[in-house]
């Protein structure tokens, strides 16, 4: 069971039962990624996973997680040398006070404030989207929707030129594989990309890359080109890949459990049901890596110095000690406690733009194609990934 912890050839909800069985099993899994790096998945309860996130003793600094990776690949022999973007120096791979050094740059960008600003426009990309989806024919939503909704949003806040992005979008996708010839390949482009967007003249002075080249804090501090580079692989894969999932989740599971008609009738009902799939399916399958520090004891195990982990937040989400039935998907919760979005000092920046993406979706479409219907089986293939839990397809049938 260990390594379906990482993907597999799953369907929709296939990794619910596989995530839970390994939380009653116990809370620690080994596993080894493709590339024959070993770690642990972390499978406990919600209450404890939001102590591990917040453990300082558990690392995110970039340099420690690129010294262990880099190790285990020299035992098998490999001579690789440069990692995937997303193990950059950015405030993701960072501990404090450098992680709220580079967090203080980007917040003002993801706010509360700042994404009711953005709003309006994404209502735009929304409805432009949605308008030009055909009725009474199979589709795949995710192609034509899901994914590149929040390509658009996130393109246009941090200044990724138009024509850019569906390439982008593809690169993004192979970087997230489980396969290294294909997926540190498009790491590097994507990396030469980046490079070519920071250093050139192109970039819009308003946008968030063109604040964050000239940004410089009261200190005269500002980010060194490492650090704008691995902010940009983080802004541009965080801010599409997680919301798009989550986008993909949301309908689905409106579909699945018979609520896209209630929803349609009743649009009030739209956060509750976005916030009861980030509990029970969240698009994040498991926080990226961590490295212990020191001993950590784990539910009565203690794992080693320098060991790499992966917290899985679905088994966390659906744990029974914090939710009452927390296997059924219901909108009559008194609480959706989770950690879909972490929790602690590396609390998801776009929290608040990802809510805002899935529910404006939502509530179009539900009103736009009130009687919308699945097309096939209703389990479309999940994602191979070790981080990821989104929908590869979500083949509907667009009716009103």
């Amino acid at each position: 069971m260990s390594n379906l912890l990482l993907g597999g050839d799953l369907r929709a909800r296939d990794h619910h039962r596989i995530e839970d069985d390994a939380r009653e099993e116990g809370p620690l899994h080994p596993v080894t990624l493709p590339n024959g790096v070993r770690m642990q998945v972390v499978t406990v309860g919600l209450e404890l996973t939001r102590q591990l996130l917040a453990d300082q003793r558990l690392s995110k600094d970039s340099a420690k997680l690129q010294r262990e990776i880099k190790r285990q690949l020299a035992e098998r022999g490999s001579a690789q040398e440069n990692l995937a973007g997303l193990f950059g120096p950015s405030m993701l791979n960072s501990d404090n006070p450098q992680h709220a050094r580079l967090r203080a740059l980007a917040v003002k960008a993801f706010n509360g404030k700042a994404v009711q600003q953005l709003a309006p426009r994404i209502e735009e990309i929304s409805a432009e989207l949605i308008g030009g989806l055909p009725e009474n024919a199979e589709i795949d939503l995710a192609e034509e929707l899901t994914v590149p909704m929040p390509m658009h949003v996130i393109g246009e806040v941090l200044g990724l030129p138009a024509q850019d992005r569906a390439h982008v979008r593809t690169l993004i996708e192979t970087m997230m594989s489980m396969e290294p010839e294909v997926s540190q390949p498009a790491s590097d482009e994507l990396g030469g990309y980046f490079h070519a967007l920071l250093t050139g003249n192109g970039l819009d002075p308003r946008s968030l890359f063109g604040v964050l080249t000239n940004a410089v804090d009261d200190d005269g501090d500002h980010l060194s080109h490492d650090e704008l580079m691995a902010m940009a692989f983080l802004l541009v894969v965080a801010g599409h890949e997680t919301s798009a999932g989550l986008i993909a989740n949301v309908v689905h599971d409106a579909l699945d459990n018979g609520l896209w008609q209630k929803v349609a009738e009743d649009p009030e009902l739209v956060p509750r049901l976005v916030e009861e799939t980030l509990r029970h399916n969240s698009p994040v399958r498991s926080a990226t890596h961590r490295i212990a520090v020191e001993p950590v004891e784990i539910g009565g195990t203690t794992v080693p110095e320098n060991t790499l982990l992966l917290i899985n937040l679905g088994a966390a989400g659906r744990c029974p000690r914090a939710h009452d039935k927390a296997g059924e998907y219901r909108l009559d919760r008194e609480t959706t406690g989770h950690a879909t979005f972490g929790y602690g000092p590396h609390f998801c920046l776009g929290s608040a733009l990802a809510r805002l993406e899935a529910e404006t979706v939502l509530r179009q479409l539900t009103s736009r194609f009130p009687g919308t219907v699945h097309a096939g089986d209703g389990r479309p293939e999940v994602t191979h990934s070790d981080i990821m839990a989104s929908l590869k397809s979500l083949p509907v049938v667009l009716r009103r």
